[in-house]
């Protein structure tokens, strides 16, 4: 799981977003870590707490982004509505399932970290500053 350690790079320099953003990383990493056929009831409370955490952070990102008329707003949101439907059929595969779903769920953290966070949050998070915005929105 190091693959997946919080590191301070992964920051997007907007402090409210980077907690949502750990918190969030946080649960994918419990989500992986736990236990994977004996205890699938915690697992499946995890994925509902995470989507609880994603659509709090969703909100907040798009959010300001309509504030400060972000022009790749539309796009952001779609990435948006798949990484949340990514969750979504990661819980559908949890119920349906005996095993564990951690290798569904490493994909699916891979490929939040590397693709949402490290670009499109960064160039939301640059655009911002590009407009002398205050970050601390």
């Amino acid at each position: 799981m190091k693959e997946l350690e919080w590191k301070d790079e992964h920051s997007v320099g907007i402090s409210i977003v980077d907690l949502q953003h750990r918190r969030i990383f946080d649960c994918m990493i419990s989500i992986l870590g736990g236990p994977r056929d004996d205890d699938k009831l915690r697992a499946e409370a995890e994925i509902v707490r995470l989507l609880g955490l994603l659509q709090e952070h969703f909100a907040l990102e798009e959010s300001m982004m309509r504030k400060l008329r972000y022009p790749e707003i539309e796009r952001h949101i779609e990435e948006h509505r798949q990484f949340n439907a990514d969750v979504h059929n990661l819980a559908q595969k949890s119920l349906r399932k005996k095993g564990g779903v951690s290798g569904v769920a490493m994909k699916i953290a891979h490929k939040w970290l590397t693709e949402h966070i490290l670009t499109s949050d960064r160039d939301y998070a640059a655009f911002f500053r590009a407009q002398n915005t205050n970050a601390q929105i």
